[in-house]
């Protein structure tokens, strides 16, 4: 590789390859084709002493990307650190990305990850990864962090080392890839990073790292099946955490990680060790670090089967352990036990549970974490007769537990802004009276996020309400609401993960969206009258539709109009007074709140002058004023004097 003397590429990306054909051709390719082009980009490959076409393959593409891609070859190592090392030791990137051979790169993941550490000022780069042939990745990747630690986010949840570095981190402490492991020796290069990171970035919204399953199985952490070898990984890392980190709740939520990550990988292979004396070594070497590492603390964040069978390796109860991962290997649909709850604590029947002949403590099968509602949703649905109630037809109890439950429905509004909680009879029967479901009164406008809650002896839980049966018809439903003299627009609907949601919105007047007028015109029969007609459906009883007049000095004038309870259909011809009257509908609704609302009539596009006589000597005359801004009907009506009406007559 020829690089211009002073240059300082961007990136190291650095592969330690052993057999890694065919895939090794895709994995350097996706480095060489990177978006951050090659001018600030070095690829330091080393073949570590394979005996297949691997060797041959990396000099073909050197030849190829002379000045991008170095290849060195050395006698076969046993595993990734040295060669890694190796590379580490002369690459001369501002940040080092370590590839495996058999995985490959996003086409702009380098240049996502380098612009994340320079706007952060970050010294380790986590990007998302994804599963390739069946092969799993870590699920942390929810979204973009841009400076975090390993103390407030779930980056030492993956230790794998397949990372963006500041190569200035590494050499000032020192950080390299260790021999001291026979595998997982990325763990404590990974780990010691981490630590010494001024701070740690995620890049969640981009595929950057493709995790292969190798068809031939070749993928180094399948084939070591040594439990000595594993053993090995948490004597070495649990005295390095407690080194780095003092003791206390940062020190247990790292080696929470390596119980509950690693220790299971042991616990899963030992039921199939054939010789008793094998098995008995494992706890043998594992009862050291429990003495000294396993608190109470570190074991009251593990989940109770996990903290079952560290409490039986500590003791060295290798039968009781044998029995239990019997129990845990069947199915979990298929593992039937019963949760007991007592003074707001919950305790799963586990196997040797109460048991006077083992005589194991209660806290060491303490459930309270991890019991869950089990709902059953079958339909969703709204009735508005007599009032409206949104119905959630199903079950709702917590799960494995046999106790009477007591109900209620809890009420968030998704800002935090306001909670409602509604007693239910039964776990069975959920239902959200939408109109008095905030204290007595209708939901304020808002969308409400809709939760269960379940109590049992002291013990309550609360779980969103949702369920992804395809059988479930989760289609948004909209409604009216009438309440009173207003109308309620509802929606309830099942959110992208499932999860029910009322969305309310502001009030609207019936006025507005259920009455349909004509326009106003004269009475063709008596031009002393305003004539007005339309379409009103919905007029419940008691319920009343009127027209008001009001002057100048507040003065009112109310007329009730007979409406059709088949059609709707209303005309009310309605006597003029001399004055300046602002026409309004009203609608009067006893015991709502507000009793009246009003809605104006609305000018007439062309409404001429009207007039009449009365007793032979009185002229009078009504006519429209032009519109305000309001664009109510306002109307002066009045008398004109004997001598204009002769003269304009």
């Amino acid at each position: 590789m020829s690089t211009q003397s002073g240059h300082i590429p961007d990136v190291s990306v650095i592969i330690a390859a052993y057999n890694a054909m065919p895939y090794l051709t895709k994995s350097v390719t996706s480095a060489l084709e990177q978006s951050i082009g090659r001018e600030r980009l070095e690829i330091i490959a080393v073949n570590d002493g394979s005996t297949d076409t691997t060797g041959t393959e990396l000099d073909r593409l050197a030849r190829e990307n002379p000045a991008t891609l170095k290849v060195l070859h050395q006698e076969n190592s046993g595993g990734p650190a040295l060669p890694r090392n190796r590379a580490l030791d002369i690459a001369r990137g501002r940040y080092v990305f370590i590839l495996d051979a058999d995985d490959h790169l996003g086409p702009e993941a380098l240049e996502r990850m380098v612009a994340a550490a320079d706007t952060n000022s970050t010294d380790v780069v986590l990007g998302k990864t994804i599963g390739v042939g069946g092969r799993k990745s870590p699920t942390m990747y929810k979204k973009n962090e841009a400076k975090t630690d390993v103390f407030s986010s779930e980056v030492y949840r993956t230790l794998n080392p397949m990372k963006l570095y500041r190569r200035e981190l590494l050499e000032k402490h020192g950080i390299r890839f260790g021999y001291e492991l026979r595998v997982c020796e990325d763990q404590p290069f990974v780990m010691l990073a981490y630590l010494r990171a001024s701070g740690i970035s995620v890049v969640a919204d981009y595929d950057c790292v493709y995790w292969s399953y190798r068809d031939d199985g070749g993928n180094i952490t399948r084939t070591i099946q040594d439990l000595d070898s594993r053993v090995e990984v948490l004597q070495y890392m649990l005295p390095l955490v407690a080194q780095e980190v003092p003791a206390g709740p940062d020190r247990d939520l790292l080696l929470q990680r390596h119980l509950e990550i690693d220790l299971p990988w042991i616990l899963r292979r030992i039921r199939h060790v054939e010789r008793r004396e094998d098995q008995e070594k494992v706890l043998a070497d594992l009862r050291p670090l429990f003495d000294t590492y396993y608190t109470d603390a570190l074991a009251a964040r593990l989940p109770a089967m996990l903290r079952l069978q560290c409490h039986l390796v500590q003791h060295g109860m290798l039968d009781e352990l044998l029995t239990v991962r019997r129990f845990n290997e069947v199915p979990a649909a298929e593992r039937v036990f019963d949760v007991t709850v007592e003074n707001g604590r919950a305790y799963a029947h586990y196997p040797y549970f109460r048991d006077d002949a083992v005589e194991i403590p209660d806290r060491v099968y303490d459930y309270t974490a991890q019991l869950t509602v089990r709902q059953d949703l079958t339909r969703v649905r709204l009735t508005e007769e007599p009032d409206p109630v949104l119905h959630i037809e199903g079950t709702a109890r917590l799960h494995r537990v046999p106790q009477d439950q007591e109900a209620s429905l809890v009420l968030r509004e998704r800002d935090g802004t306001g909670v409602h909680r509604l007693p239910l009879d039964s776990p069975a029967h959920l239902r959200i009276p939408l109109l008095t479901a905030a204290g007595g009164t209708a939901l304020p406008a808002g969308t409400w996020d809709v939760f269960v809650s379940l109590t049992t002896a002291g013990l309550t839980k609360e779980a969103r309400i949702g369920s992804r049966s395809e059988d479930l018809d989760t289609a948004p439903a909209d409604h009216e609401l009438r309440d009173g003299t207003q109308l309620r627009p509802v929606r309830a609907y099942f959110t992208p993960r499932g999860n029910l949601s009322v969305k309310t919105s502001a009030p609207l007047s019936r006025l507005t969206r259920e009455l349909k007028p004509d326009e106003a015109r004269w009475s063709p029969s008596d031009p002393a009258r305003l004539l007005l007609g339309g379409t009103l459906r919905g007029l419940g009883a008691g319920e009343r539709l009127l027209v008001r007049f009001t002057d100048a000095k507040g003065h009112r004038e109310e007329y009730t109009t007979d409406v059709d309870p088949t059609t709707g259909r209303f005309e009310q011809a309605v006597p003029l007074a001399a004055g300046e009257w602002r026409v309004h509908w009203l609608l009067d609704v006893p015991g709502a709140t507000p009793r009246r609302a009003t809605r104006a009539v609305e000018v007439p596009r062309d409404l001429p002058v009207t007039q009449w006589r009365r007793q032979l000597v009185q002229f009078w005359y009504a006519k429209p004023l032009p519109a305000a801004k309001t664009k109510t009907l306002t109307l002066q009506v009045g008398r004109k004097s004997l001598l204009k009406a002769i003269l304009r007559k």
